[in-house]
């Protein structure tokens, strides 16, 4: 009898083997999984209930999956109360299917599924290690439903939903920039100044092609909206920046509404993710002045006795202006620039209860009466020459530097909506003061535009056209306007509403104006691609006296900390989310910029553009010997004048190319070798 019930026992299981298909067969190499009935025998490798349609993942394991790495060895079992663990073996017969509608949505599922269990506690299939620069999300079908890990860490790109729905947008090669950061539509290489055309718009769809290759969803597993917790927040801090890492990440390589997803597992796999913030504003050498521009965010203050809410565009009720009042007034305070301009101020004028005025006495509050007053554009209504609800103002500390001469606002009509406003100022620290002139400006944005403001579909977004005729005017403005005012040296800085690379950035450059950040410099995400809108741009003798670092507090900070959308919740002790945008920070030193710290002393000059496996730093080791004595000279890309030339062995310049370039601006050189028998021309960007 024993014998018969063994027998018996090792023909089923045979006729299972026999009968079962392998999921490799099913999925294939094409882009979709054959439709049909199968079974297939299968490890459970992750169970997710909350997931619509519920289910969950089974993979052929090592003995039997296909061995062609062409094809997927996993499916998703739709079941709406999964009733298997991890581990169970399983046989299952159903229908499968992958197509756009539901349950599908675009991942091979067996539906209407009968299933046994065989076994339980096995061995869970080998994760396939993905490498992170070879990952293509337009060749992902072949690892559909699979046990998946990452061979280098995930960046957090995008942040957007994850209170909404516990997502995240990781991309396999770092932070995914804006094209136009880096690739100008219509200068290559970039940082040129043409600003008509699209001679190389298609090298900003490949980059931006190359973006959406790179990055997937991190998951949570679920379909809940607004889970509870919120899902990945870094236990100190309570948040996911956007650049935050995920070292040795494994999950379940689903899809879904048009993106791969990465469903977690549980236990030791659990995704933890790195964050780190900026917790002191950026180091500076010594300097004889800080300035700063700020945007803070449509600083509505009602009507300035505690009524008028809610505001046209900024806070809603007094409760919340408060809110956002306080973490304004912190980051302001923890900056501690000497000149500040301000963008997104309520345009409401110049008297006791004008938004401005509001703002400064509550700042002077925090810091100590008297540091800080503003400048008086001599409106008590509001700004002449503005159209808008928003204006642009400027405040300094009257212990450090007194104005000269009245302000100036950009007077040319139908050109600004948000007209620049500039003062030149006379430091007061030194027994010989120095001059130099500040503008502030806010362009048009880019979320709107018709005919010629159109989005062109260049990467420039809307309204291209209008802030290219605002940077001609702002060109305007200097040279007749604010340098015969007495300002010689010029820091132009604000929210210019354009990329690194676009028109209106090659038109300053085209005039002389040096934009004094590297394209690494960011100050504002928007749906997953991080960019730079703020910038400083300075008169061509400030390079060598000024250094511009970014205080990364608001843009990589998810949009669920601001005030309007944390209410009650509001960290009111953190300048983090204050804004939308990241502060611009300009240290100036009218001897010359030096590094702040050891640390800052690293290597800060890299080639560019940069290769595709990351960051390369400019060296001369690949100088020949037979060079002998060399000469580098570095220049703008626009041309004009040298800027600095060294003179000597490669050994002796290699070792202290950061020192002899300590008091260039960040930003984009062009770099001339020159020895005997040698020359190079390098493009580099100094961090």
């Amino acid at each position: 009898m024993y014998f018969k019930i063994l027998l018996y026992t090792a023909i089923l299981l045979a006729t299972h083997t026999a009968s079962a298909t392998s999921i490799g067969s099913i999925q294939g190499t094409g882009a979709a999984a054959r439709a049909g009935t199968y079974t297939v025998e299968a490890i459970v490798t992750g169970i997710y209930a909350s997931l619509k349609p519920a289910g969950f993942y089974i993979q052929d394991d090592n003995a039997t999956a296909d061995g062609n790495p062409a094809t997927s060895d996993a499916l998703f079992v739709v079941q709406a109360d999964p009733n298997v663990k991890v581990g169970d073996k399983v046989r299952v017969t159903g229908t499968v299917h992958e197509d756009d509608a539901a349950p599908s949505f675009g991942q091979a599922v067996l539906m209407e599924a009968a299933f046994t269990v065989i076994s339980s506690g096995n061995a869970l299939p080998d994760f396939v290690r993905l490498v992170n620069s070879e990952f293509a999300a337009d060749k992902a079908e072949r690892y559909e439903g699979m046990r998946v890990k990452f061979t280098a860490p995930l960046t957090v790109t995008d942040n957007y939903s994850l209170q909404q729905r516990g997502e995240l947008t990781v991309s396999a090669e770092g932070l995914t920039y804006q094209a136009t950061q880096f690739i100008d539509p219509n200068d290559n290489p970039a940082t040129g100044t043409s600003s008509s055309g699209t001679s190389n718009l298609a090298a900003v769809n490949a980059y931006q092609a190359a973006n959406d290759r790179r990055s997937l969803v991190l998951d949570d597993g679920s379909s809940a909206t607004n889970p509870s917790p919120t899902p990945y927040l870094d236990a100190r801090f309570r948040t996911v920046r956007i650049g935050s890492t995920l070292s040795d990440m494994g999950g379940i390589l689903g899809y879904g509404y048009g993106q791969w997803r990465l469903q977690p597992l549980a236990g030791a796999e659990t995704p933890v993710i790195s964050v780190v913030r900026p917790l002191t504003p950026p180091a500076f050498g010594p300097l004889d002045l800080k300035l700063a521009s700020f945007n803070v965010l449509n600083y509505f203050n009602g009507d300035g006795a505690g009524g008028g809410f809610p505001t046209p565009r900024g806070a809603k009720t007094a409760a919340d202006f408060q809110r956002q009042r306080a973490k304004i007034i912190l980051a302001l305070a923890q900056m501690n620039a000497d000149i500040v301009g301000l963008t997104e101020i309520e345009n409401d004028g110049n008297g006791s209860t004008a938004a401005i005025q509001d703002l400064v006495d509550g700042l002077n509050k925090a810091v100590g009466a008297g540091t800080y007053i503003f400048v008086n554009d001599g409106n008590a209504e509001r700004q002449t020459n503005n159209t808008d609800l928003i204006h642009c103002a400027i405040i300094y500390k009257p212990a450090v530097v007194r104005p000269l001469g009245p302000p100036m606002v950009a007077t040319v009509p139908g050109v600004f909506e948000r007209p620049p406003l500039a003062q030149v100022f006379i430091t007061r620290r030194k027994e010989r003061p120095d001059t130099v002139g500040f503008i502030v400006n806010h362009f048009k944005s880019k979320s709107s535009g018709s005919g010629a403001n159109a989005d062109q579909h260049d990467g420039q977004g809307g309204s291209n056209a209008r802030r290219k005729d605002q940077a001609v005017a702002l060109v305007e403005f200097i040279n007749k306007t604010v340098m015969p005012a007495g300002a010689a040296r010029i820091v132009s800085a604000g929210d210019y509403n354009a990329n690194y690379e676009e028109d209106p950035i090659d038109i300053m450059r085209a005039a002389g104006l040096v934009p004094a950040t590297p394209p690494t410099s960011a100050s504002y995400v928007f749906k997953g691609l991080t960019g730079s809108l703020d910038h400083a741009v300075v008169t061509p003798n400030l390079v060598g006296f000024v250094d511009v670092q970014k205080w990364h507090i608001n843009s990589a900070e998810p949009s669920v900390l601001e005030y309007d959308q944390a209410g009650e919740a509001t960290d009111l002790t953190s300048p983090f989310r204050s804004s939308d945008h990241d502060p611009v920070l300009i240290g100036v030193n009218f001897a010359g910029i030096r590094n702040a710290t050891a640390d800052r002393a690293a290597n800060r000059l890299f080639v560019y553009p940069g290769p595709a496996a990351g960051p390369q730093p400019f060296s001369l080791d690949g100088v020949p010997a037979s060079a002998g004595t060399l000469t580098l000279d570095f220049a703008l890309p626009q041309g004009g004048i040298r800027l600095l030339s060294l003179h000597g062995t490669p050994a002796m310049l290699g070792g202290q190319l950061n020192g002899y370039t300590a008091h260039l601006a960040p930003g984009i050189y062009v770099v001339t070798l020159r020895g005997l028998g040698y020359q190079k021309i390098q493009r580099v960007m100094k961090e």
